[in-house]
């Protein structure tokens, strides 16, 4: 399928506001860290302090679209204001701060920065600006009814065929047909350079939530069922382990770590197992 003009406009405006000044900055050094962290979501490859923090070929605006700053799932708006909270995969109230360093170690499936680094400092000011004016710890959201878990119940290999005929349909123009991506354009969705087993998208409800608000890029269009059949399909090819050891820097002091879980390991088929699915019946 050839790229559509709505897709071809959505890069655009992409790339577009990776370049931007944002308006209404506040004046000085602390305008300097929005801005810088706004750039740093956009395109970490082009920041030296970011790169050494990142393992794959992700950047946090694949997730986060338009660095967050828009109503899709992943979107950034009333993030900061919902922290301190507590985390049950840390096990700890956590801040927004460990929450960004946290996303290095899974979804750009590199090392965790310290909670104190200009790296995660400056990415929480853009994070708290997009909230100025919110209260501070705003209560949660309510939950909304999620469709996705009955599906999981009932998966099986029919659902994952279901979803590379639509991945060959709706997602490989961009994606290529073996998941890799387009450098510099689109991001690889499983393989060596994409997010690892640990990341919160390895989960197929939470990936299916976001392909549905968010793809096609700039024409999403998928059904509820259309979202959770390509999530499942995604969320069952290779990619990289999860070994929390792995991600935290060599000498790493206890608290450096802010969580009561200190040992983790997560793959492809222990994330399947959780759901009660056996990825050997899926594939």
């Amino acid at each position: 399928m050839r790229m559509s003009h709505l897709l071809v406009l959505a890069l655009a405006a992409t790339s577009a506001a990776s370049a931007a000044s944002l308006p209404g900055l506040p004046a000085g050094p602390l305008g300097q860290a929005v801005q810088h962290g706004h750039d740093m979501i956009m395109n970490p490859g082009a920041d030296p302090e970011m790169k050494v923090y990142v393992g794959n070929a992700l950047s946090c605006a694949n997730c986060h679209t338009e660095a967050g700053n828009n109503d899709r799932p992943g979107n950034f708006r009333s993030t900061a204001s919902r922290y301190p909270s507590y985390s049950r995969r840390e096990d700890a109230v956590i801040t927004l701060e460990d929450r960004i360093a946290n996303c290095f170690m899974r979804s750009m499936n590199g090392m965790r920065p310290g909670t104190d680094s200009q790296v995660v400092v400056d990415m929480a000011a853009y994070i708290g600006w997009l909230d100025r004016g919110q209260p501070i710890m705003a209560p949660a959201p309510p939950a909304t009814p999620d469709p996705y878990t009955a599906m999981i119940h009932a998966a099986g290999r029919a659902d994952v065929v279901a979803g590379a005929g639509l991945y060959k349909a709706e997602c490989a123009s961009c994606h290529g047909a073996t998941g890799a991506g387009v450098a510099g354009s689109f991001p690889p969705l499983w393989g060596p350079d994409s997010y690892n087993a640990g990341a919160g998208l390895a989960n197929v409800a939470k990936l299916a939530r976001w392909v549905k608000g968010n793809m096609p890029l700039g024409h999403a269009h998928l059904d509820e069922r259309q979202a959770f059949e390509v999530a499942l399909f995604v969320d069952t090819q290779a990619r990289p382990d999860f070994v929390l050891s792995q991600h935290l820097p060599a000498g790493a002091r206890p608290q450096d770590y802010n969580a009561r879980v200190r040992s983790e390991t997560d793959t492809v088929e222990s994330n399947l197992r959780k759901l009660g699915l056996s990825l050997k019946a899926l594939r």
